[in-house]
């Protein structure tokens, strides 16, 4: 893991915003323990660093200075909407639950009225078939950008499948930006976002998430530096 972050790990948005096409996702503490072992994330050409912990981490111990680059409106994707309206670039969504995608969308095309979003479904496949199926469909759509949240690793996994079926446009794993985006596309208020208070305030609205921010957070800290060390040992 130590080792693709040092590769992949993208320093601004002049990277991703540069990108023809190919497939992104993010690390965070959580999504870093959840895809460390499961997924192949060579096969990402960018990651992004989510949060200020990866981005602190990343300048200290791998010598490499990054932004922090969420998939949200908080960060890169506000830029990255627009430059999508103005384009008129084809958009798919995938994710969040399937009595919360409508609302997702309609607040999304409340703040961009000009997206040209050609399709979306919630983020729930019952079994292996119906992903395929649904892969074929989108690939007979044939967006050039397609946004996923279902949570890592399944929205790495969903990726991964898409690029492998031959799509060749650009996609991003979101996360919990569709769910979020279910109460407002601007979820966190300007004053949150100014003091870096995303977590605070994350926990406030979901207190379920106080045991990601605790424990596994502290977790978080030991693999990485077990990863670390690792890393190390091998490269001398």
């Amino acid at each position: 893991m130590i080792r693709v972050l040092k590769r992949k790990l993208v320093k601004n948005t002049d990277e991703l915003f540069g990108m023809e096409r190919g497939i992104v996702t993010y690390i965070n503490p959580f999504s870093y323990l959840k895809l460390r072992k499961k997924v192949d994330l060579q096969t990402f050409d960018h990651i992004t660093s989510d949060g200020i912990i990866i981005k602190k981490l990343s300048g200290i111990f791998l010598k490499k200075s990054v932004q922090r680059l969420s998939p949200d409106f908080s960060s890169y994707f506000n830029e990255l909407f627009k430059q999508m309206s103005a384009a008129k670039t084809t958009v798919y969504f995938v994710g969040t639950l399937p009595s919360l995608i409508e609302l997702s969308i309609q607040n999304i095309k409340n703040k961009f009225p000009s997206l040209n979003i050609v399709g979306y479904r919630h983020g729930y496949f019952e079994k292996k078939e119906e992903i395929e199926i649904h892969i074929k469909e989108v690939l007979d759509l044939d967006p050039d950008i397609i946004i996923v949240g279902m949570g890592s690793p399944l929205q790495e996994e969903y990726l991964i499948k898409l690029k492998g079926a031959g799509w060749h446009g650009r996609g991003y794993a979101c996360g919990g930006f569709l769910h979020q985006s279910s109460k407002k596309a601007d979820y966190y208020p300007n004053w949150i976002n100014k003091m870096n208070l995303r977590w605070l305030y994350r926990i406030y609205n979901e207190p379920k998430l106080i045991k990601r921010y605790t424990i596994d957070y502290c977790y978080f800290l030991l693999i990485f530096f077990y990863d670390l060390i690792a890393y190390k040992f091998k490269k001398e």
